[in-house]
Order: structure tokens, then sequence, then C-alpha cells
């Protein structure tokens, strides 16, 4: 839905001690003072994530969960410093404020940002919402990326930065250890695919651009009088340097249409059915245009956003079988594993 992103109260199994951590912030920020206050924002998010109101001032703490091992998706440290690098030359960045590698404040390494409050939008828009304005905020959306990737890396300081040069090879190789890990009796073979996708792969010389890794709609905030108006891009823990179009192939695996099966629809984690919504191929050309690049080897790059959004699923899928998670939601992935795993197929013979 669209919806301002409001916090609540903090779950119980996920409180702070609000005095210690009130005490480290006033210490290490000596400009905050005033009344503090914590809240926490809905489930959805890969760490936990609270707004802190100090005075009449609003931040967001991101902590990793318990256990954590602070690396992809819980990576704080990656995150404090992708912003520190991005805020005033990406329009969109937060600005980062504090990393805490202390874990006895929190209970677990964290980083405070300034808050960006607008809209965000989830599975579906209200019934009301004008196509134009729908299609208005999805081409917004492919510009956001396309900006990101237009980024000169080395004038944003971050040239030194990861493996760029082995990344697609990395990615390919990662994926396939995660669906290893994640493996369930049921679980279909991939065998086919992940040895097109090591064959296929794209030679040298390989492009390098800032990438986000999970730039879709929920990760987006937009102006609350005008939803076509981006105003921030959250969750940056996975962002890195590398292959920007493989930056633009997990968007494109979230992105559902039409034609698409129905099990592959009800997995959507943005609105993209719908009248309006532009399609994948719509959004591969606008991106081409935008950023001059030519998306040669596209069957590769759309194979591997399909498989890696396979793997994300197949993880929670095994939660839910290993007992470490109680969603329901999760108890009927299998089927849906499946038909994405015949996406890959059919995308590899239509190349």
């Amino acid at each position: 839905m669209v919806s301002i992103d409001l916090p609540g109260e903090v779950k119980p199994d996920q409180s702070l001690d609000v005095t210690r951590l009130s005490n480290y912030l006033r210490r290490v920020l000596p400009a905050l003072s005033g009344e503090f206050e914590l809240l926490q924002f809905p489930s959805g998010h890969s760490n936990l994530t609270y707004l802190l109101r100090i005075g009449g001032r609003e931040l967001v703490l991101k902590r990793e969960p318990s256990g954590s091992k602070a690396k992809s998706a819980h990576d704080m440290g990656r995150e404090f410093l992708m912003l520190s690098k991005l805020h005033g030359k990406y329009p969109f960045a937060p600005e980062a404020i504090h990393y805490c590698e202390d874990t006895s404040v929190t209970g677990g390494k964290f980083c405070v940002m300034e808050r960006i409050s607008g809209v965000i939008i989830r599975r579906d828009y209200p019934t009301d919402t004008d196509d134009k304005a729908i299609q208005s905020q999805y081409r917004t959306l492919v510009q956001g990326l396309a900006a990101l990737h237009s980024l000169n890396v080395a004038d944003v300081g971050l040239d030194q930065f990861g493996r760029p040069e082995s990344y697609r090879t990395r990615q390919i190789e990662g994926w396939i250890k995660r669906l290893t890990d994640a493996a369930t009796p049921d679980m279909p073979d991939f065998g086919e695919i992940t040895s097109w996708l090591a064959r296929n792969s794209p030679e040298r010389p390989q492009d390098v651009a800032v990438i986000h890794n999970d730039f879709k709609m929920d990760n987006l905030v937009w102006s609350g009088a005008d939803i076509t108006t981006l105003i921030g891009v959250l969750d940056w823990e996975m962002a890195t340097v590398g292959d920007p179009l493989m930056d633009l192939a997990c968007s494109l695996s979230f992105w559902v249409q039409e034609s698409d099966p129905p099990e592959f629809r009800s997995l959507r984690a943005m609105p993209s059915v719908g009248h309006g919504v532009i399609s994948r191929a719509e959004a591969v050309d606008l991106y081409s245009r935008l950023t001059n690049r030519v998306v040669r080897s596209a069957s590769f790059y759309l194979c591997y956003g399909l498989f890696r959004r396979a793997v994300i699923e197949q993880q929670k899928y095994a939660r839910f079988l290993r007992g470490q998670t109680s969603d329901s939601r999760f108890s009927g992935l299998n089927k849906a594993i499946e038909v994405i795993k015949d996406m890959c197929l059919d995308t590899i013979q239509a190349k």
C-alpha cells in the first residue's frame, strides 16, 4: 500500500536500553539535546530500524539483528561508509551521522542517519491512483537508478572500494553457495541454470559503477505532496562498486507483469501489476538511453536476476521448514521457486 512510514512502540523482544543509548549518543554527538524518545519502524527491513526523537530532531537508528555476523544484508559499517561518500553527491542518499561497533550499547553494531520522511510504496496503489502518475513514478525509479550508476566512482571516493574486476564471478558463485546452504528435499534442480550463468558471463572489459543491490520500490521514499517525486533511497547495507547491469537485473527481478505466472505475481514486493506500469523491456530501454549503456547479454542479466530472486525465496522457504520462522507466508514458496526456475529456463532458451 501507499503509506507514510510511521513508527510505533518498540517490540518487547527488540527493545534497547534507552538510558545507555541516550547517554552514549549525547557523549559522541554533543550537539544533541532535549527529551529522548525511541520508537520502532514496522517489520520488513533486514535490520532492526528505530526512530530517535531527540529534542526537535528525528534520526533513524539501524541495528544488526541479534546473532548477525555483520555481512551482506546486515553490514552497518558498509551502509555508513556508502552514505558518508554519497550524501551530497547523490541527491537521494540520507546523511550518515554516526557508526558504532560497540555492541554493548544496543546489542549489535548500529548506524545513525537522518530521517527522510515521506511516502513508501509497497504492494499496491490505492484504486484511485492516476495511471499517468504510476507511469511517471516507475520512470522516476529507473531514473534514480540510472543517476546512481552515472556517478564517477573516483569522484565519490569509492575507486578503491570493493573488487569490481571479479564482481560477476563472485556474485554467481556466492548465490550458488547460498542456494546450496538453503537446499531442501523438494528444491528444484538449478544445475542447468547455474552452469549456463557461469558459461555465459559477459567478457571483459567490465563497466564499473556504484550499485545499490536492492533498488526496489519499498526502499524508496516519495514526496507526500507528489508521489512521483523521489526524495530518498534507503537500505545501503549491500551497496558496493560493481557491474551496474547486475544491479539493474536485481531491480527487474522484483518487477511483475501481467504476462508473468500467477505464482510469481503473488511474490511482488512492489505494485508492478496494473495500468501505467512500464514493462521490464521498457525499463531496460529507458535505462539504456539515460546511461548511454548498451545492454548487451540481456538474457544473462535477466536470468541472473531471476536466479538471485529464486535463491532469496528458497532461503525464506528453508527457514520455514527448519523452524527458524513461523511466518506462514513462506510455507508455499516452493511452488513459486519452481516457477522462477522455469522463467530462468525460458530466458535461456529465448536468447
